[in-house]
């Protein structure tokens, strides 16, 4: 029977909550963070490997992730740079995730495909240094953990109709197509962001091309790992270009007769977009493109492998699921309850991509830190072990967006629930002042832990 999908909760609080880029603009920063003199001051390295005297564990690793779009112009220059991560090591980070490919498609390190990133979100910042090695080398000097991330699915930006989905004529035979109450359209025409198909070849050959040419160049040689972000659909409504229903037919073993209503439809046109009706073949579909998720980190987890071993891939998803709408199986293949839910199939959980990870970022972006109800970040650390079985480490991270968020209590959360912690984003800790917060949460927890932090033994200055 068919089921009717109104998908209001899902619309709310699902789509692009987490993982919707934070947008450059006029925002309250001290103007020391962006345009302090060079910052001489010399900090001894700390190894990241280090444990203290009588310790027994290690510290685990507490992780600010600097998105590119939003901290663009912020990195401008290098003493910028230099004086923010030292800021943020004296703050209690060991370890840092710098965004390299935006959502324009170009790149911030040096790419022999990927044009450059010149302009990102209506800036323009022009480097005479390499952004990628720049950062790496401070960070490693202040003994930093450092990986690299990418938007990986995102290619440009639709309002300013610009980037490698408009300029580049590899990634315009990608572009998604979606199925809306107006028809088939392409996602540059009504989608928020220019995202590409994941299931075609030359997504996943791009996609491996980046990591491969990132982890051979020796300049990027002290790299520690990748994390693939927007590794997803946007949503329910991608991919139906002829490519993706010729790959589901061939799936499926049949031809879909009537395209693409057999997957869902709409009753009138005036409805939303998550205002549809499921066909026949929807639980199907679910399933195959959760699949293509999986192989697309499967293939890229090979591929970083091969030319470095010794590095970790990751993938950062909402902490909340499941999440059949943008096809990210984030579970263990081995945790079969997921065959339960209304839109699964007897097959769903061999779709989940766990054990190709090396850890998981779980994104439990919410603003209830402690709390056992579905809205807390502590509910949600405890019930993702349930999905991932040990099939890899997990970390938590959180937001800072928001003012007055309990970033202490979060960050001692983290570090001692999960083996790591990451705190989105460099931009809020900074327009906030979290700075303080969050050496707290984590002297308290390596006191919990037992671990004489290496920052705390050197006692850097504040």
């Amino acid at each position: 029977m068919y089921k009717k999908i109104v998908l209001a909760l899902f619309a709310a609080a699902l789509v692009f909550a987490c993982e919707t880029p934070v947008k450059p603009g006029p925002i309250d920063i001290d103007p020391n963070d962006t345009i302090a003199p060079p910052d001489t001051t010399i900090i001894d390295p700390v190894d990241s490997n280090y444990i203290a005297p009588g310790d027994t564990v290690r510290e685990k690793p507490l992780v600010m992730w600097i998105d590119a779009s939003a901290n663009f112009s912020r990195f401008a220059r290098k003493q910028d740079i230099k004086s923010t991560l030292k800021k943020a090591r004296n703050a209690g980070f060991n370890g840092i995730v710098v965004g390299v490919k935006p959502g324009n498609g170009c790149a911030l390190y040096e790419s022999e495909f990927l044009q450059p990133c010149v302009t990102l979100g209506g800036n323009t910042v022009q480097r005479d240094y390499d952004y990628l090695e720049y950062i790496l080398q401070t960070a490693k000097e202040l003994g930093m953990r450092v990986e690299a991330s990418a938007s990986v699915m995102v290619m440009g930006e639709n309002s300013r109709r610009y980037g490698a989905l408009f300029d580049d004529d590899y990634f315009k035979e990608l572009e998604c197509v979606e199925w809306l109450p107006s028809g088939l359209k392409k996602i540059s025409e009504e989608g928020q962001f220019g995202a590409i198909n994941p299931c075609h070849p030359k997504t996943v050959a791009y996609v491996k091309r980046m990591l491969t040419e990132m982890f051979s160049n020796p300049k990027y040689a002290a790299l520690d790992g990748f994390v693939l972000d927007y590794c997803r659909y946007m949503d329910y409504n991608s991919d139906f270009s002829d490519y993706s229903r010729a790959c589901f037919e061939q799936y499926i073993g049949k031809s879909v007769e009537n395209w693409p209503a057999d997957i869902y439809y709409y009753t009138s046109p005036d409805k939303s977009r998550t205002d549809f009706t499921t066909g026949p073949l929807f639980n199907q579909w679910i399933e195959w493109r959760a699949k293509v998720i999986h192989d697309v980190v499967a293939e890229c987890r090979a591929a970083l492998k091969e030319v470095r071993p010794d590095s970790d891939l990751s993938v950062w998803a909402a902490a909340w699921y499941p999440l059949p709408h943008t096809g990210q199986n984030w579970a263990s293949p081995r945790y079969t309850y997921a065959d339960n839910y209304w839109w699964s199939t007897k097959n769903y959980h061999t779709t989940g991509y766990a054990d190709q990870l090396d850890y998981f970022q779980l994104g439990a972006y919410y603003n209830k830190v402690m709390g056992f109800d579905t809205d807390c970040i502590q509910y949600s650390l405890t019930v993702a072990r349930q999905y991932l079985k040990g099939d890899c480490d997990m970390w938590g991270t959180f937001s800072v967006a928001k003012q007055n968020f309990d970033a202490k209590s979060a960050v001692k959360l983290c570090l001692t629930q999960t083996e790591g912690c990451m705190v989105f984003d460099l931009v809020h800790i900074a327009n906030w002042n979290y700075w303080s917060k969050i050496k707290a949460g984590a002297d308290e927890a390596w006191e919990e832990l037992g671990v004489n932090s290496p920052l705390k033994s050197k006692q850097f200055p504040e």
